[in-house]
């Protein structure tokens, strides 16, 4: 049974050890004013990677945001082509039928009405035009002077040249 005692003893002195060995790794953690010193590497290791993961997380997130953003965006401006189209066929429409009561009222028949009903006139027959010749008048030009002096005559040879290459 004291065999068995001295095991025991064994085995308390190990994990008193371990508690020994535990207590001055916290002390060593401690600095001077008290406070715990730096987290150790692997719980920074951790800490690093879950702010890692959610930063990726937080990225992907933003990404499908603008994706969905982009699709609304794309989806009115479609509604609003559509919409403007509609309304281009619409004022087209109302265009060819303006155009086309333009034309009623300006068109010849319609003139041809207002003078029989309104004014009373009526369309002449071929025998009742006649054709009148105007005489034309009789004009006549004056010639110019024959003397004139030397310098007019250099001056119009002048001209005449200048006539001739085109520079006039």
């Amino acid at each position: 049974m004291s065999e068995m005692n001295s095991h025991n003893l064994a085995v308390d002195m190990d994990y008193a050890e371990f508690d020994r060995e535990e207590a001055e790794e916290k002390k060593s953690r401690k600095t001077k004013a008290g406070k715990p010193a730096s987290v150790p590497h692997r719980t920074a290791h951790r800490t690093a990677s879950v702010i890692r993961y959610f930063t990726v997380a937080a990225a992907a997130l933003a990404l499908l945001c603008f994706m969905i953003y982009g699709r609304v965006e794309l989806s009115s401006l479609y509604t609003q082509q559509s919409e403007l189209e509609s309304k281009l066929t619409r004022l087209q429409s109302e265009n060819v039928a303006l155009e086309t009561e333009l034309a009623q009222k300006n068109g010849l028949t319609q003139a041809e009405s207002y003078a029989e009903n309104q004014l009373g006139l009526k369309k002449l027959e071929k025998y009742q035009i006649e054709y009148v010749e105007v005489p034309k008048p009789n004009v006549a030009e004056a010639a110019p002077p024959q003397n004139d002096n030397i310098f007019v005559r250099i001056k119009k040879w002048f001209l005449g040249v200048l006539e001739y290459i085109g520079a006039q």
